[in-house]
């Protein structure tokens, strides 16, 4: 009995010790609560009511690969440009010795910073295009700098600023600095219209700053006499894209003036057509083009650039017009995914009036171009160009060039 009554008692106490340590454990998990919810409190109360959502970059690929959108607005943006290095080798046909101010060499370097921006708005679609060139030659370092090569606005079908003129067709394909074939190449301040009208067609209605067009009037001196502008051009173009190529025709009508001896100024307008053809059935990305243009007064529309007049200043003070037609022609074979090749000739026929000369020009040129990786571009070309001066003289020349292009 008594051994059971010393069990009891022990029990006893060993429940109420239980006990105590159950309601301090219990107490202490109460006090770190309180003391975490007192913790929590404090940083609740550091931070903002309202936390902003974090605005990741989001890619855009509706207009192409490159597009991003800027973080906050509705507006793609593609940044991209290129650098270009290469070496030219000129009057390989002259047999002369060179001073120092007539390099038959030249080494360039040229670098474009290009950027594009696209947003969807109630007007349509509006778009901005920079391009920033910066351009140093061996032979001529005091002149380079940065230019705004192009720089316009777009809203919808309207183009506003400096981009390619609406009279241009075929361009060319050859990615090195050759002669320059008898091509409409050039940008222009502009105010433009292009008009989709379904299936590939489209025309276009443009008003154009005429200054780096206008070749000038010949007064009978060395030097070509240019006037002032006082009215732009206006041009106008019809383009049909299909699978199989493209069609295009467009005009130009301009002013020809001359700030001396001239009574009144005449009208000088241009003409141009140009055809594509794909030819995939050779090689994938095979192409053809030709073109054919006509001026009277517009010498530059047919590539008939440099020394050539747009006129003549005749004895009684009348300006007589220059007339020239030209026609081109091009093919670009690729041999492999990264080796191409491709041929362009041309050839120039300027009419001139009293006291100018009539000439023609014939330009070969030709290209070997191999591209490792995307982006990069390795090139050699050469050029052949004869100047034909009626009844007077007759001068061929020939280029060299190597090119080196990272495009990004």
């Amino acid at each position: 009995m008594g051994s059971q009554s010393g069990q009891g008692s022990t029990c006893g106490r060993a429940a109420l010790v239980l006990k105590k340590v159950r309601i301090m454990n219990f107490k202490a998990i109460a006090i770190a609560a309180a003391a975490a919810a007192a913790a929590t409190s404090v940083q609740a109360a550091d931070l903002p009511a309202d936390i902003a959502p974090v605005d990741y970059v989001r890619i855009n690929d509706a207009y192409g690969a490159g597009f991003f959108v800027l973080p906050g607005t509705e507006t793609a943006i593609k940044i991209g440009g290129r650098v270009r290095v290469e070496a030219r080798f000129t009057d390989l046909l002259d047999d002369e010795d060179y001073s120092r101010e007539d390099n038959n060499h030249n080494f360039r370097s040229r670098a474009n910073l290009r950027i594009d921006t696209r947003t969807q708005s109630e007007l349509g679609l509006i778009r901005t295009y920079m391009d920033f060139q910066y351009t140093s030659n061996s032979d001529s370092r005091d002149s380079a700098g940065v230019k705004l090569d192009k720089g316009y606005v777009q809203i919808g079908g309207f183009t506003f600023g400096l981009a390619t003129s609406a009279f241009d067709l075929w361009t060319g394909e050859l990615a090195s600095n050759l002669f320059d074939r008898h091509l409409a190449d050039d940008t222009v301040w502009q105010a433009s219209y292009t008009h989709a009208l379904g299936n590939g067609l489209t025309i276009a209605a443009s008003i154009e700053d005429n200054a780096d067009r206008e070749q000038g009037v010949f007064v009978g001196t060395d030097d070509l006499n240019k006037a002032g502008n006082t009215l732009p051009s206006f041009v106008a173009k019809v383009l049909l894209n299909q699978g199989w190529g493209y069609a295009g025709l467009s005009g130009a009508v301009t002013k020809v003036d001359t700030s001396v001896g001239r009574d009144s100024s005449e009208v000088g307008y241009a003409v141009a057509g140009a055809v594509g053809f794909n030819l995939d059935m050779i090689a994938p990305g095979d192409v053809i083009n030709f073109q054919a243009a006509y001026a009277d007064g517009a010498m530059a529309y047919v590539g008939a650039e440099g020394d050539v007049a747009d006129a003549v200043l005749d004895a009684d003070g009348d300006i007589e017009t220059n007339k020239a037609w030209s026609v081109a022609g091009g093919y670009m074979h690729n041999w492999t995914s990264e080796l191409s090749s491709g041929v362009e000739a041309s050839y120039l026929d300027v009419e001139a009036g009293a006291g100018d000369a009539d000439f023609n020009q014939v330009v070969v040129a030709g290209t070997l171009e191999y591209r490792p990786v995307s982006g990069l571009l390795f090139s050699a070309g050469a050029g052949w160009k004869q100047d034909d001066v009626d009844g007077a003289s007759k001068e061929d020349a020939g280029v060299l060039n190597f090119r080196v292009q990272r495009s990004f």
